[in-house]
């Protein structure tokens, strides 16, 4: 009995040593999906997916990370109108990871993404008086993003992400600034 106790402790404590901090170098995919409160342009939070792959450079904690992401929402519109809003696009941060808690990584990112906006189904015109839109309803956008991130990790190559997210739209005249939400897994494939 004691020795399978001692087995058992030893093999623990082996799996906790080779599971401690990233590697240098080190590559993974996330996929994440977000609830989207509601502000002045977005009307009653709503949803938004996020799938992408992430990069550890070096060991001081330095984060790359390259995402898809995929926006399906309403915003608000003159007179109280609510229009259908979609957005797809690409997000690329740099980001640093503190791990002195692990098994739990607390992450920060930063940076620039471009997106494909598309307004009122492309529809120029709007739903309750027929009046022309006087802005692109659909067309290319850009902004800054932020996020904070806490890292759980589950076991050697498996995490589960917990985020917020802050989306700067600097082009969009439908939505200027929202802010995220996301709940996800992580997996390192080296």
């Amino acid at each position: 009995m004691k020795k399978r106790i001692l087995v058992t402790l030893l093999l623990f404590i082996g799996f906790l040593y080779n599971a401690q901090g990233r590697r240098a170098n080190q590559s993974g995919v996330h996929a994440q999906y977000g609830y989207i409160a509601s502000n002045d342009t977005i009307k009653k939070g709503s949803f938004m997916a996020i799938a992408g792959y992430n990069h550890v450079f070096g060991d001081k904690g330095f984060l790359g990370k390259v995402e898809a992401f995929y926006q399906d929402t309403k915003v608000g519109y003159t007179d109280n109108q609510v229009l259908p809003y979609q957005k797809y696009g690409i997000n690329v941060s740099a980001g640093y990871s503190y791990e002195g808690l692990y098994p739990v990584f607390l992450n920060a990112y930063f940076g620039a993404f471009g997106a494909y906006e598309n307004v009122n189904d492309g529809n120029q015109k709007d739903p309750k008086y027929n009046a022309q839109i006087p802005t692109k309803v659909k067309g290319f956008v850009y902004g800054l993003s932020g996020s904070a991130e806490v890292e759980l990790v589950l076991a050697r190559k498996l995490s589960l992400l917990v985020n917020y997210t802050q989306f700067y739209d600097l082009k969009s005249e439908f939505s200027k600034s929202n802010y995220a939400f996301f709940g996800g897994i992580k997996y390192y494939i080296n």
